[in-house]
C-alpha cells in the first residue's frame, strides 16, 4: 500500500479523528517508556491517515483506546525493526494484562467477576494485537506469510489462555481431573483449517473440536469441592473456554467459535474422549473430515497426550495405500459449494466462488490424501509449502504450481484486505464504491477494472489448475455412464464360425446366481471364450459366494459390479484368458475393501488393460501386486515408456529419497523403503514382460536399484548410531592426515553371487559380506558412550539384517545371506579388511576363490574400494597348479550336481543339472582362476557374459565354443527369468533345443574341465 490516502476517502471527520490520536500521543506518550522518537513521529505522520481511511477498524480501536497506539511505539511493534513476538511471550503479556485488572480486594471466590475481567482482557488484547498486525501488513513491514503467521499465533495464544483460566477456575470448584490410573488429564484443543495450519485470515471464526484423553473423575483437595465425572467436567471446560473468547460484550468479541466440526456435528456432545473420537473416525468418519483433518493441529493440552493424539488421527486422514476415494470425496465437495455458490448468487466470492481460494486449497489437500499415505513430506499443512512440496517431488508442474501460488497470494491479500476494513467476515469484492477504493489502495491498483483484471487472470488461472486435476475423472465418468447403458460384449471364440455376442454384465450375472450349478457355469465360461477350469469357477464363487461380496459397503460393492464386465472384455483380449481373468479376480478380491484402486482403474481403462494383460503373463507379477496393492499406482502414472536411468542418477534419486526419512521412526523408514523398492521393480517388471528393456538391461537395473537401496539403510542406520556412540575412530601410524594418525574408520559390503555379478533376479536375495577398515591403536567411538569399534560395526551389521529381512506389511526388503563371509556361520559378523585379506590369502578353500571371482564393492569409500580390489585381484591372480585347480573345481561341480540337480532324466533343472547354467559358471570360474596370473585384465569384470568374452579375446577358448556359451548362458538366463515371472519351476521337460543346448554345455565343459 501507498503512504497517500484516497483523496475521496478523506473527509473532516476523519481528519478530525486523525488529529484527536495525535494530541493523545504527544501528552501522553510519555506513560509509556518515553515519549516517540523523530522516527516514530515521522512514521505516525506518513501512515494515521491513510491507515484510517483504509479500515475503519483500526481506526475505532484507536480513537476507543486512545493509549493504543502509544503502548505499540513504546513497545515497537509497528516500525520495521519489528520482530515477530513468540508465543510464550504472547501468553505472558496477556496474563499480566488480567493480573492489572484484579483489585487486590475483589474475592476469589467471585466467580462472575473474573470471568467478566478475563473477556475484557482477552478483547482489549486482541484488539490490541490485530492493530499492530494489521499496521504492519498495509505499511510492509511484514510479508504475507508473516501476517497470517502472526494472526494465528495471536488466536493460539488467546485459546490457551482461556484454557488455562479456565482450568483454574473450574479444579478450584471440582479439583483435578484424572484418569483411572490417577494421572492428571487436560482438554486438548484442536484448531482446525486455517487456525490449525498457521494461515489465518483477519476475521476468522475459529473452528475446534476438543477431546479430553479418558474416562475418570476429579480428585478433590478439601470439603468445597465437588467431584465430577471428567466427561461433564471437560463439558463445562469448552462451555466456559467458549464464553470467554465468543460472547459479544460492549467490547465486541475476541473469536467467533465454531464447534460443528466435532464428531456428529451439532447433534453430538462438545467433547469426546480418545475412544470415541477414534471409534467415530474409524465407523462414521468421511471424506470431507480427512479434509478437514489435514491441518488439525493441538492448540493446547498435554505433551504426551497430544502425541496419543496424532497417532489416532494420522491414520483415518493419511491411508497407508494410494487413496483414489480422495478424488471422488473431492469432487462431492466441490460439486455442493458449486451449488451452495451458484444459489445463493455467490461468483465473486474469492474464498468459495470460481478459481476462489478453496480451489487452490483442494488441489493440495487431494495429492495429500491420496499420497501422503506414503509420502510423509506430504504431511504438511500450509498450503504454499504443500503446493512447493508436490513441485519438489515432481507431481505437478512447476509452472502450475507456481501460478497457484502466486493466486493464493494474491486472494489471501484481497480476503484479508476486504475483512480489514471492519473486523467482518467477508468474502466477496465489495459493491461498495467506497469500499472498493479502500481494496484497490490495499492492492496497489490503478483503478477497479485493473484490479478486477488482474484477479480474473489469477482466478482462471487456478480454474485451469483444479479442473486440469477433475477434467479426467469427469470424462471418465461420463464414459461409464454411457457404457452403463450400453451392453458390454465380447465375441463367441468358441466357434469360427459365428462370432455370437455375449453382454458381459448379463454374463457375470449368471455365473453368480445363487441356484447355479458348476456344470451351468462352466457351459456359460466355454461359450463366452474361456476354458472352464475349476480354478477359475474357484475365483468367481470366491468373489460372489460365501458373504465375502456381502460383507462390502455398498459403495464398494457398485465399484465391483462396475468393473468385473471390463475385466472380462480385457482378460478375454489376453493370450492367456483364464489366467489373466483368475489373477485379476483376486486382485479385485484383496482391494475390495479399499474400493479407491478399482474406482482408480474403472477410471482409467488403459490402465486397467495394462494390468490384465500383465497378469497374463505373470504369475509373479500378479501375486506381487494382489500382496503390495499400492504398487498399482505405478500403473497409473506409468504409461509404459518409462525411461530408465543409468547407476549414478538411481543412487541420487534412492539418496534424496532416504534424506527424507533421516528423521522417521524405524517402521516408518522400514515401510517407506520396501514401498520404493516395489514401485521400482513393478515398473522394471512391466518393461520386461513388455519387451521394453532387455534381461541384461533388467539385471543392472535390479542391482542398481539393490546397491543404492543397501547405501541407504547403512545410511539411516548410522546417523541413530553415531548419535549413540559417535563415530569409529583409531590411531593408525599407517595413516597420516595433515600430520594426525588418528582417523574415522569406514564400514564397507561386498557383494557377492547375483548382485555381485550383476545378474540379480525378481525376489533374489543379497550374498553380502562386511569389512571394515579399523586398524592400530584405540580402536572406539569418539562419542561420549564410547564402544569398541568391532562392536559397533557388529550392532550396525545386526540393524543393518533386521532392517532388511524383518517382515512387515510391506515385505522384506531383502533377504541378506552371509554365509560367505570368513569361516562363514561360525565367523563373525563383520570383518576387518586385514583380517579378510589373511583368510583369503591363507584359509580360503578353492571355491571361496570361485565365490570370490564375482565378488565386488557396492558399499565404501575410495580408499577402502582399492583395498579391496588390491585383495581380490592378488588373491585371485596367484599361482596355481593348474591340474589340481582344475581337479578341485570339476570335483566340486560334480558334488553340486548330485546335491542339488534333478533325478527324472526326462527333465533339467537349468541352472544345477549337467548342461546348466552352473556348467557355464564353473567353466569360466576354471579358466580365470588358471590364467589370472597371466592375463589380470580377466579380473576386470565380475559377470560371467563379459568374461566370456574375455576369454574368446585371449584365446583361452576357441572362438565358436566362446561365443556358443554366451549364447546359451543368455538363452538359460532368459528362460530363468520367466519361469521367475510365472512362479514356475525351473525343472522343466526336455524339448529338443533344450537338449541341443544341454548337450553342447556338456561337451565344452567335458574338454575344458576332465580332459
Amino acid at each position: 500500500m501507498k503512504q497517500h490516502c484516497p483523496q475521496s476517502l478523506r473527509s473532516a471527520v476523519l481528519e478530525e479523528n486523525v488529529n484527536t490520536v495525535l494530541a493523545y500521543l504527544d501528552s501522553h506518550a510519555h506513560h509509556y517508556g518515553s515519549s516517540l522518537s523523530d522516527a516514530q513521529k515521522t512514521h505516525l505522520n506518513q501512515w494515521l491517515l491513510p491507515l484510517f481511511a483504509i479500515s475503519p477498524y483500526i481506526k475505532n480501536c484507536c480513537l476507543q483506546y486512545e493509549h493504543l497506539l502509544a503502548r505499540l511505539y513504546g513497545e515497537n511493534l509497528l516500525l520495521p525493526e519489528f520482530r515477530e513476538i513468540k508465543l510464550g511471550d504472547l501468553e505472558l503479556e496477556l496474563e499480566a494484562e488480567l493480573q492489572a485488572r484484579i483489585q487486590s480486594d475483589l474475592p476469589l471466590s467471585d466467580a462472575k467477576a473474573i470471568e467478566a475481567m478475563q473477556q475484557s482482557a482477552l478483547r482489549q488484547f486482541r484488539h490490541r494485537h490485530m492493530v499492530a498486525i494489521l499496521w504492519r501488513d498495509l505499511t510492509g513491514v511484514c510479508s504475507l506469510e508473516q501476517t497470517l503467521r502472526a494472526l494465528t499465533l495471536l488466536a493460539q495464544c488467546c485459546v490457551r489462555v482461556a484454557d488455562q483460566w479456565t482450568y483454574a477456575a473450574l479444579t478450584q470448584r471440582f479439583g483435578i481431573p484424572c484418569d483411572e490410573n490417577g494421572l492428571e488429564q487436560r482438554l486438548i484443543v484442536i484448531g482446525m483449517g486455517k487456525l490449525g495450519g498457521y494461515e489465518l485470515n483477519v476475521s476468522s471464526d475459529i473452528d475446534i473440536v476438543c477431546v479430553w484423553p479418558g474416562a475418570g473423575s476429579t480428585q478433590v483437595s478439601n470439603s468445597n469441592q465437588r467431584s465430577l465425572d471428567n466427561a461433564e467436567f471437560f463439558r463445562r471446560s469448552v462451555q466456559r473456554l467458549t464464553r470467554l473468547l465468543h460472547s459479544v460484550t460492549q467490547e465486541g468479541f475476541v473469536y467467533r467459535v465454531d464447534t460443528r466440526l466435532r464428531p456428529f456435528g451439532e447433534s453430538g456432545p462438545l467433547v469426546v474422549n480418545f475412544n470415541g473420537l477414534e471409534h467415530y473416525l474409524l465407523t462414521q468418519g468421511r471424506d470431507w473430515e480427512r479434509y478437514a483433518m489435514i491441518k488439525a493441529r493441538a492448540l493446547c493440552g498435554d505433551p504426551e497426550q497430544i502425541e496419543t493424539l496424532k497417532k489416532l488421527i494420522t491414520p483415518f486422514v493419511y491411508r497407508r495405500y494410494l487413496d483414489y476415494n480422495a478424488i471422488d470425496a473431492l469432487r462431492d465437495l466441490k460439486r455442493k459449494i458449486e451449488s451452495s455458490v451458484a444459489q445463493k448468487g455467490m461468483q465473486d466470492n474469492i474464498k468459495l466462488g470460481p478459481g476462489g481460494i478453496r480451489e487452490i486449497e483442494f488441489i493440495g489437500q487431494s495429492f495429500q490424501l491420496v499420497r501422503g499415505g506414503r509420502e510423509t513430506r506430504l504431511r504438511i499443512r500450509p498450503i504454499i509449502q504443500v503446493l512447493e512440496t508436490l513441485a519438489e517431488l515432481q507431481l505437478m508442474p512447476k509452472t502450475d504450481t507456481e501460478q497457484l501460488i502466486g493466486a493464493y497470494r494474491y486472494l489471501r491479500r484481497v480476503e484479508n484486505a476486504i475483512q480489514m476494513m471492519r473486523d467482518e467476515q467477508r468474502h466477496s469484492l465489495p459493491s461498495d464504491e467506497q469500499d472498493q477504493l479502500r481494496l484497490i489502495a490495499v492492492m496497489n491498483e490503478a483503478d477497479w477494472q485493473s484490479f478486477l483484471a488482474k484477479i480474473s487472470v489469477h482466478r482462471e488461472h487456478v480454474s485451469a489448475c483444479f479442473h486440469k486435476l477433475l477434467a479426467a475423472e469427469a470424462d471418465q465418468s461420463a464414459t461409464r455412464k454411457e457404457s452403463a447403458s450400453a451392453p458390454h460384449t465380447v465375441q463367441d471364440r468358441s466357434s469360427t464360425d459365428h462370432k455370437a455376442e455375449h453382454d458381459i454384465t448379463e454374463l457375470w450375472l449368471s455365473l453368480t446366481q445363487p441356484q447355479i450349478t458348476a456344470e451351468q457355469q462352466q457351459r456359460i465360461l466355454k461359450q463366452a471364450g474361456f476354458e472352464s477350469e475349476e480354478s477359475l469357477l474357484s475365483s468367481i464363487d470366491s468373489l460372489s459366494r460365501g458373504g465375502f461380496f456381502q460383507r462390502l459397503t455398498a459403495e464398494s460393492q457398485q465399484r465391483v459390479e462396475r468393473i468385473i464386465p471390463m475385466i472380462f472384455e480385457a482378460a478375454l483380449r489376453t493370450a492367456d484368458p483364464n489366467a489373466a481373468l483368475i489373477r485379476s479376480l483376486s486382485l479385485v478380491r484383496a482391494v475390495a475393501g479399499r474400493s479407491g484402486y478399482l474406482q482408480a482403474l474403472c477410471d482409467q481403462p488403459p490402465a486397467l488393460e495394462r494390468l490384465v494383460t500383465l497378469f497374463a503373463s505373470s504369475r509373479w507379477l500378479a501375486n506381487f501386486v494382489v500382496s503390495q496393492p499400492m504398487v498399482i499406482d505405478e500403473l497409473l502414472t506409468d504409461d509404459g515408456k518409462t525411461s530408465f536411468s543409468d547407476s549414478l542418477t538411481v543412487k541420487k534419486e534412492t539418496d534424496d529419497y532416504v534424506a527424507r526419512l533421516l528423521g522417521a521412526e524405524l517402521d516408518e523408514q522400514m515401510d517407506s523403503l520396501r514401498h520404493y523398492r516395489q514401485a521400482r521393480e513393478m515398473r522394471i517388471a512391466c518393461a520386461q514382460i513388455e519387451g521394453t528393456l532387455t534381461l541384461m538391461q533388467v539385471s543392472d537395473q535390479l542391482s542398481w536399484l539393490a546397491e543404492a537401496l543397501i547405501a541407504g539403510v547403512i545410511r539411516l542406520i548410522e546417523s541413530k548410531l553415531h548419535i549413540l556412540y559417535g563415530r569409529p575412530s583409531s590411531v593408525d601410524d599407517n595413516y597420516q592426515t595433515h600430520g594426525h594418525t588418528k582417523r574415522h574408520t569406514q564400514l564397507a559390503v561386498v557383494a557377492y553371487g547375483k548382485l555381485g555379478g550383476f545378474e540379480l533376479g525378481f525376489g533374489s536375495d543379497l550374498d553380502l559380506v562386511f569389512l571394515h577398515d579399523s586398524g592400530g591403536q584405540k580402536q572406539q567411538t569418539d562419542g561420549a558412550k564410547s564402544l569398541d569399534n568391532g562392536v559397533f560395526y557388529s550392532r550396525l551389521a545386526q540393524k543393518f539384517v533386521h532392517f532388511m529381512n524383518t517382515v512387515t506389511p510391506a515385505g522384506v526388503l531383502y533377504e541378506i545371506d552371509l554365509r560367505l563371509r570368513p569361516n562363514g556361520n561360525s565367523g563373525v559378523l563383520v570383518t576387518s579388511i586385514d583380517a579378510f585379506s589373511a583368510y583369503q590369502r591363507s584359509d580360503a578353500w578353492t571355491w571361496e576363490h570361485q565365490a570370490l571371482m564375482r565378488a565386488r564393492l557396492v558399499y565404501g569409500t575410495a580408499h577402502i574400494h582399492r583395498q579391496f580390489d588390491s585383495i581380490r585381484d592378488s588373491v585371485l591372480a596367484q599361482p596355481r597348479s593348474v591340474e589340481q585347480l582344475r581337479e578341485a573345481v570339476a570335483s566340486m561341480r560334480e558334488r553340486m550336481r548330485k546335491a542339488l540337480g534333478n533325478k527324472n532324466p526326462r527333465q533339467m533343472h537349468l541352472k544345477q543339472d549337467a548342461g546348466g547354467v552352473a556348467d557355464i559358471e564353473f567353466v569360466v570360474q576354471y579358466l580365470v582362476l588358471a590364467n589370472a596370473a597371466r592375463y589380470p585384465e580377466l579380473l576386470q569384470f565380475t559377470d560371467n557374459f563379459r568374461l566370456l568374452e574375455m576369454t574368446e579375446r585371449l584365446e583361452l577358448l576357441g572362438a565358436e565354443d566362446a561365443r556358443r556359451l554366451s549364447r546359451h548362458y543368455l538363452e538359460l538366463r532368459d528362460r530363468l527369468h520367466h519361469l521367475a515371472l510365472q512362479e514356475a519351476s525351473v525343472v522343466v521337460s526336455i524339448d529338443a533345443a533344450l537338449a541341443s543346448l544341454r548337450d553342447d554345455v556338456i561337451d565344452i565343459r567335458t574338454r575344458v574341465l576332465m580332459e
